[in-house]
């Protein structure tokens, strides 16, 4: 069983995280940070419970959000020292919530929990805006559209990459074939030529959205897995395939995987 570590902001939660210490597993531990203005409350629960082995003490110094700074950086002293274990902050401070999409970004499970006993209200659905760098992916191509859709992302100076990128999109058969045409004809690399535009992301993540639209998959996610996949180390595609799993809530055989794995290298190079 792993651990779960509960990191509790006093400053923020003052004493209404006293009723976690019954919901937690005897492995887990209770990190409590406190500065010398805490309050009497705190101060008769510490005496109560100062040789409960599930509750680690804090004295933080005092200062402008000096607690704040603290628990983070201990926070990271355990993400190091237990690489395995959980952890959840206890706050209502919503400046955590970078330090929490950090960790979670590299794969550790993390979160925050209020305790104001308030639900988030949840956002009106809003039109959704197009994602740069995929505003010209359609729904359906047929192959020539797809090879100038290619060209827009892929120098055709860079034929490793343009051979991958075929047979992903057109599949083996018909991208080995578009594959032989482009290098044996003149004429065709130089109309294809004139189309790559655009820095590395915007190329990047209209690559993400052609791939995601050959496999029929949902296009407004081309960029936030782009990133994500920027975000990590080329060799690691387990950590990809977890954080996708997370972005999309979807477990097991993930179809947006499926169809991102292949390009990966290409997308970390192009």
């Amino acid at each position: 069983m792993k651990r779960k570590y509960y990191l509790i902001d006093t400053e923020n939660v003052g004493d209404k995280w006293y009723g976690l210490l019954d919901k937690v597993k005897k492995k887990d531990k209770i990190v409590t940070f406190y500065t010398e203005n805490h309050s009497k409350r705190l101060e008769e629960f510490l005496l109560k419970h100062v040789n409960n082995s599930q509750i680690i003490w804090l004295e933080c110094t005092v200062g402008n959000n000096a607690l704040d700074y603290q628990l983070v950086g201990v926070l990271a002293y355990l993400i190091v020292k237990h690489p395995k274990a959980s952890f959840c902050i206890y706050s209502h401070d919503k400046g955590y919530q970078k330090t929490v999409d950090f960790w979670q970004n590299r794969g550790v499970r993390i979160s925050q929990k209020g305790l104001a006993g308030k639900k988030k209200e949840k956002k009106k659905n809003k039109p959704e805006k197009k994602k740069k760098g995929a505003q010209d992916v359609q729904k359906t191509f047929t192959e020539e559209q797809y090879l100038i859709e290619i060209a827009k992302s892929i120098p055709i100076t860079n034929l490793n990459a343009w051979y991958c990128a075929l047979t992903v999109i057109l599949g083996q058969q018909k991208g080995r074939n578009w594959y032989q045409k482009i290098r044996s004809d003149q004429k065709l690399c130089d109309r294809l030529a004139q189309y790559c535009a655009g820095d590395h992301s915007e190329r990047g993540i209209r690559l993400t959205s052609l791939v995601l639209c050959a496999a029929k998959l949902d296009t407004s996610q081309a960029e936030p897995i782009y990133k994500m996949i920027q975000s990590h180390d080329r060799k690691d595609l387990h950590m990809i395939k977890t954080q996708l799993d997370r972005m999309l809530g979807k477990k097991g055989q993930n179809p947006y995987y499926k169809a991102v794995r292949p390009v990966v290298l290409l997308l970390k190079d192009l």
